[in-house]
Parts: C-alpha cells; structure tokens; sequence
C-alpha cells in the first residue's frame, strides 16, 4: 500500500472514530453487519425417458453424473434509526436467479459479483401491526421451505398483525407482490397472497397453523417469467397466423399452415396452502413434524393440481457437537403452483417431480458447521406411459457465519 493510500486509510479511520465517539447514544449505534459463507460440494446424477418410435426407453445418464463446487456469500447490515423502524440491505454472491445464491466455481478463475438481494424496511405501526417494504423475504409463515424457496427475495408491500393472547398468538397479512411490471399495459402480473394463522403453546408443545390463499394476476396467457423455463408447469404456443393449404388441382383446400407465436403459460394459479407445525421436547431435544399442501383451485386446472409435504426434524444445531437430522417427502404435481419460485433442489427444480430429502448437520465450533443433504427422487413421475425418472443430488456444506 503506497504512503498515499495509507495516509488516506489513517484519515478515514480518524474521522470514524471521532464521530463514534461525538455521537455516542445515536441511533447509528443500532447499526449491525452480519453475514455469512458457504462452501459446497454437489454430485447431481439422474436419467431421462425418451420416446424411440412409440417405445419409451430409458438413456441411463447416471454413469456421467454432473460434478461441481458452489459458493454462497450473504451480507446483510440492518440498523433501526427509532425503536419500531426497520430498515435492511443485503448482498449475496450469484447471479439474478430468484431461487439460488450459489455461485459455481467456473469461468476461469474470474472475478464474480455480488447482488442486492434485499433492501427493504420494517415498520412496526402500533399493537401488533405492521408494514414491511422493498425487496424482502416472505413476510408469510412457511413450514417446510419447498412451495417457497429459501432463497426467495419478493418486491412490494405487507401489511400485518401479529398478536398474543397469553398462549394463543394469531396473525395475519396481505402482500401485494410485483412478478412483472409491463411498461404501457395495465396487465402487470401481481402476486397477491393473504395468510391467516396463530401459535398456539401448551405446556412444551407449540403449535402453528396457517392457510394462505394466492393468485397470480394476469399469468395465463404470459410467457416465461425466468431462466427460459416454465419448470414442470403446462404451456401451449398460440397460433399467430394461418394460411390455407391449396390443392393445386382441385384448388380444394387440404388442410392449414399455422405460424406458433412463444410459449405461453397454458393455466393461471389460484392456490390454497394450509401449513401445519408441531413442535416439543423430550428432555432438551427439539423435535418438530410438519405438514405443507398446496392445492390450485383455478377452474380450468381438473389435474395435476395438487402438492404436499411432509417433514421431520430431530435435534437443532447451536453449539459445538450439537446436531440436527431432517427428513422430507412429498410430491408437486405439474400445475400445484407456480414452479418459477418452488425449491430449487428439490427434484431438479420446479413441479412435476416427486421423492425424498435427507439431511444432517453438526456444529463443529460456535460459527462452523458441517452438513451433508441427499435427494432421491422421481422426475415426471405421473406420466401413463413410463416409471419416474430417476434423479439423485447430493451436497456437502462447510458453513460459517460472523
């Protein structure tokens, strides 16, 4: 570091010490930085059906299993300028997907980049209601981290309560949710989401149980939303134009040139989702078993509409050599919800996958932990024609967190 630099460092500690020291007792003082990093190891394998001239065979991809090594990076700094004011910004590592932090190790040793992922604040209005805003983490209770993934990051506006009557603690919110702002058009796609719910404790058992309702405005009809993709859901492409087929004898017509406009999404997604969670102990062990469902309710949707799953969770990880086993099983039928925004892993990503996930973790020291998770499931597996096809992931985590 030239002499310059270093007079310029000196300088700028100067003047944050003095000011720390001037303003003593202001509300900077409120300010916190934490974050946390990730290092992973994953081996995805999985086979595929393909249709030979109306035999359905399978291409065993499983002997050629993707290998690679992810990094997650996350830093949040939160600071509450008045005792019920909020406000949070948060960096991550990745690109722009909305349901993955990760960044494969790739590209030849080049520099990668950090993302806003959150930028929001939280006001706490009076007796239990509040307003959250910006870009933020769902503001509505979830159980099991599938139907929603963890990753997830919405933008727009909730507006809730939260109460408490001794051991009955019931709440509720709306969240008026940008998908899709079309510039010139009043057909912006909106998620629009209301929950209802309480914790309820008696003795050492804790109880939550909540009912979502969302919808997606003005979907049916749009194309992809990210990545390309629709993730499991059904689309259709419209025919755009048609010419007619002229028999050059007859000058009958034999049938119609259509010209197909991009893929469209075919159904739109007005979805319940009642959650239940049950937690207790058996001595200082946690132990929690929950319950996810999802149904799509829209009109035009008569199959492949439903999902569940099911959990279990054994032990929490808080302190060296203490440890926590997970196990998940459930299904997500083709058009159940949007499949833009459902757990990433889980079968690949998206609907129309079903299985297992097994996971385990120990905390090595106060700030490390070791984990290891393990998916085994089905891809597709509703189709008539053949068996799921298999697909296997597993992944390794060195974790930390400051």
């Amino acid at each position: 570091m030239g002499s310059s630099a270093k007079k310029l460092l000196l300088a700028a500690l100067s003047i944050l010490v003095i000011t720390s020291s001037a303003y003593a007792g202001e509300w900077f003082e409120s300010i916190t930085i934490k974050g946390d990093l990730r290092h992973r190891f994953e081996w995805i394998g999985q086979e595929k059906w393909y249709n030979d001239g109306g035999t359905w065979i399978t291409g065993d991809s499983l002997a050629t299993p993707r290998y690679r090594n992810r990094l997650r990076g996350r830093l949040e700094v939160k600071a509450t300028p008045e005792d019920n004011l909020e406000i949070g910004m948060r960096l991550v590592t990745g690109g722009d997907d909305p349901v993955s932090t990760n960044q494969t190790f790739d590209g030849a040793f080049t520099s990668k980049g950090f993302m806003l992922d959150r930028a929001y604040f939280n006001w706490k209005i009076v007796n239990g209601l509040w307003l959250e805003g910006g870009k933020y983490g769902p503001a509505w209770e979830t159980v099991s981290g599938v139907f929603w993934d963890g990753d997830l990051a919405v933008e727009g506006a909730s507006l809730g309560w939260d109460g408490e009557f001794g051991s009955v603690s019931p709440f509720v919110n709306a969240n008026y949710l940008w998908v899709d702002e079309i510039s010139g058009s009043p057909d912006d796609l909106m998620l629009l989401l209301g929950q209802g719910g309480g914790n309820f404790s008696f003795g050492g058992l804790s109880i939550m149980v909540a009912a979502n309702y969302f919808t997606y405005t003005n979907i049916q009809g749009h194309g992809v939303l990210y990545g390309g993709d629709f993730f499991g859901n059904s689309s259709v492409e419209p025919i755009e134009d048609s010419t007619p087929v002229i028999d050059p004898v007859t000058l009958d017509t034999t049938g119609w040139d259509y010209v197909y406009g991009d893929a469209e999404y075919e159904f739109g997604y007005d979805v319940i989702q009642p959650s239940l969670k049950v937690g207790f102990k058996i001595g200082e062990f946690p132990i929690s078993l929950y319950a996810d469902l999802v149904a799509n309710i829209n009109s035009e949707v008569t199959e492949e509409n439903m999902g569940y799953m099911f959990g279990l969770k054994l032990g929490k990880v808080s302190k060296p050599g203490s440890f926590e086993l997970g196990f998940d099983y459930g299904a997500l039928q083709e058009d159940c919800t949007n499949a833009t925004f459902v757990d990433s892993d889980f079968a690949g990503g998206g609907t129309d996958g079903n299985g297992m996930k097994f996971s385990a973790a120990v905390g090595i020291t106060k700030k490390l932990t070791a984990g290891v998770t393990v998916f085994a499931n089905g891809l597709n597996p509703n189709n008539s024609d053949h068996a799921a096809a298999k697909y296997y992931r597993f992944q390794g985590d060195l974790a930390m967190k400051f």
